[in-house]
């Protein structure tokens, strides 16, 4: 059967009509790929903005069991850790939501931002099905944040199928052409962090804070380490989706600054936590012996990526007169 619809448009567009490729009825129901862009954006600004600046509300929409003195501090740590890696979601989602960027490199982000969706809603859910969640999170709070989740990972793909289904070319993952350099200096820096955080939690936080684990009770312990280690999956996830949207536009200059601005702001905003944790401790008192070293990491790649987007020749359009 013919699963084609056209779109019938009146006079004086009737034109369009006979230069309108077909339509599959399932891209007519999808959103369009730039607004499922947006969208992606949109709800990761608002975690992020809850994750990084409101924990306490953010928690007592879970209905979590608070959490107290130095343990809610780490805790509150904890996700802000998770709020910038989403932050830095919703900024790469924001550089291709516009009309100037590639339908392809935002397609391909649609692939990947459902993937990202979906793997968290896998992860999160399978805790809540074994009975493996910390105490202090309740079931019924984390099983509706997974579905929300599976809506996301279903709205972007769908953009991606209605869109004609965009891939990135799988062996050319590596960044190339210009801005490449800053690009991959950002990843590899964030890769040691997001390693240890996904996959050695429990050393990595006692590498950074010693001792810090073994003060908190199950619950508060718990749930550290399940923040932690979700903030390095979202950074190896954010390292894969800028390298499959590089892929999709390889070599391209404007997919690469899109990507660039976007880690660079990301980092401005995680240097001024790093500050703050500067405060924190201060106030606790907290051993930090990789602070310094951390610091180094971090500040060095920032200002060699920034220089290095600041250097870049661009043209900015001039406004055309009335």
């Amino acid at each position: 059967a013919d699963t084609t619809i056209w779109s019938f448009t009146l006079a004086p567009h009737a034109s369009r009509f006979l230069t309108s490729p077909p339509r599959t009825r399932f891209s007519t129901m999808a959103l369009p790929v730039k607004s499922a862009v947006r969208v992606n954006q949109i709800v990761s600004m608002l975690f992020a903005i809850g994750l990084g600046f409101f924990p306490q509300p953010f928690l007592d929409g879970y209905k979590a069991i608070e959490f107290e003195g130095e343990a809610k501090v780490m805790v509150f740590f904890a996700f802000g850790l998770c709020g910038c890696q989403m932050l830095q979601s919703g900024l790469v989602s924001a550089q291709f939501r516009t009309e100037a960027a590639s339908e392809k490199a935002a397609g391909v982000l649609t692939l990947f931002n459902a993937l990202y969706w979906l793997f968290f809603a896998v992860s999160d859910g399978s805790m809540v099905v074994l009975g493996t969640l910390p105490p202090n999170f309740p079931k019924d709070s984390i099983a509706g944040n997974c579905f929300l989740f599976l809506i996301m990972a279903s709205v972007n793909f769908n953009a991606w199928v209605g869109a004609g289904s965009p891939k990135p070319d799988f062996g050319k993952m590596k960044p190339g052409g210009p801005l490449a350099t800053p690009l991959m200096v950002m990843m590899f820096n964030l890769l040691g962090f997001g390693v240890g955080c996904a996959f050695f939690t429990e050393q990595f936080v006692d590498q950074f804070n010693p001792g810090l684990l073994s003060k908190f009770n199950p619950g508060a312990r718990g749930a550290i380490i399940l923040m932690v280690g979700n903030a390095g999956k979202m950074m190896l996830f954010n390292i894969l989706i800028a390298c499959a949207v590089g892929a999709a536009e390889f070599q391209s200059a404007d997919t690469n600054y899109r990507l660039l601005r976007a880690w660079v702001y990301g980092m401005f905003f995680y240097m001024g936590r790093f500050a703050d944790e500067a405060v924190t401790a201060a106030c606790t008192g907290w051993p930090s012996p990789m602070r310094v070293p951390a610091f180094l990491s971090c500040f060095a790649t920032l200002f060699f990526a920034a220089t290095m987007l600041g250097d870049y020749p661009i043209a900015i359009a001039k406004a055309k007169k009335a």
